[in-house]
């Protein structure tokens, strides 16, 4: 396939260094001026991505090379003319789903190009992680040469995939919800705005909130640490208790949610790992034993990652084996993958530099 614009920028690519390790939601690291060609690739399925956008790219990015794609066949190949064309940057548009994709592709190349994220989609977690704005300033701001810095794409990996963010019980089954809602919307005049936090509430409250009201009983979890230490910490982040080694039990009890990323976002600016990027050898996992009429109470102070309750734990770790007394449902990175009573999840070695404007 080929792209919708071939232009090339006369000067040579210059990568400026990964930041070390994170100690903030954005962390501090060299800052570099735009350089090289650049390419943006965009998932034609992702909410809010219609051919017009085409032309918002190239009016304000006219030397980028543009990729639409309508199959992850097509992002493959489009991948591959991007590193033909020796880009230096590629940005990728389509949600969360669609920049995990594209992360987890340029891995597999040893010169590898930066990611940039644009907000399009639905829920846009790594869009908010890295402070984006819309897909035409953010474009506009690399023809400009406005500088940037780089942040290192941390990612966990389970089951063979790689991710910033993944979860298991109440916030997966709520996403099943979700996508169940824009199925029934699609091809009606309601499509276009299923994407919007709405849609999302709707389908929590009307479907989900209602069903998991009647469980009597929370599934019954057991978190085991793998490798490295592990800790508890308060929501300021700080340490409290021991440290944990290898083979001990780091949770035992109720869970209606366990939850980890190494990015602070979910969805829709819900900052549900507030200290991800504490430590760049760690990621953060949550798990939550609180009622469905206690977290809906105090739903405000979980969307901001200010909420401290006696029912919520939250620790740093590097490697985990969670467990379930029956089976919960699982979700990466915004992606439904169904249903699961056990999960190895470890810190993946590899990461990808993103770009940052913010």
């Amino acid at each position: 396939m080929s792209p919708t614009t071939d232009q090339t920028a006369d000067s040579a690519p210059l990568r400026s260094p990964l930041a070390g390790s994170a100690d903030a939601d954005i962390p501090q690291a060299n800052y570099d001026v735009p350089r090289g060609d650049v390419a943006v690739i965009l998932n034609a399925n992702a909410g809010r991505a219609k051919r017009s956008l085409i032309r918002t790219i190239r009016k304000a990015c006219p030397e980028a090379l543009v990729f639409w794609t309508r199959s992850l066949d097509e992002a493959q190949d489009a991948i591959e003319s991007a590193l033909e064309s020796e880009v230096t940057t590629v940005f990728g548009g389509g949600g969360d789903g669609t920049i995990i994709d594209l992360a987890n592709r340029l891995l597999h190349f040893e010169r590898a190009p930066r990611l940039g994220i644009l907000r399009l989609g639905t829920g846009n977690a790594l869009a908010s992680w890295v402070g984006a704005q819309t897909v035409a300033a953010d474009l506009k701001a690399w023809s400009r040469g406005d500088a940037f810095c780089e942040l290192p794409l941390r990612l966990c990996a389970a089951e063979g995939e790689s991710f910033p963010f993944a979860g298991l019980g109440w916030d997966a089954a709520i996403l099943n919800d979700y996508r169940w809602v824009k199925d029934r919307l699609r091809g009606t005049p309601l499509e276009s705005k299923s994407q919007h936090l709405a849609f999302y509430f709707a389908s929590a409250f009307g479907r989900t909130v209602p069903r998991i009201a009647t469980e009597r009983e929370a599934p019954l979890a057991t978190i085991e640490v793998l490798d490295g230490e592990a800790w508890p910490i308060d929501r300021f982040g700080t340490a409290r208790g021991s440290k944990l080694q290898a083979g001990e039990v780091l949770y035992r009890g109720a869970a209606f949610m366990t939850a980890f990323g190494t990015t602070p976002f979910y969805g829709y600016n819900l900052r549900m790992f507030p200290h991800a990027t504490a430590l760049a050898s760690h990621f953060q996992l949550r798990v939550s034993s609180m009622d469905i009429a206690t977290t809906v109470n105090e739903l405000p102070r979980i969307w901001t990652g200010d909420l401290e309750h006696e029912r919520l734990g939250d620790f740093l770790v590097s490697a985990v084996k969670i467990s379930y007394d029956r089976p919960v449902p699982y979700q990466v990175g915004g992606e439904a993958r169904g249903l699961r009573t056990e999960l190895i999840v470890r810190l993946d070695p590899d990461q990808v530099p993103v770009l940052s404007f913010a």
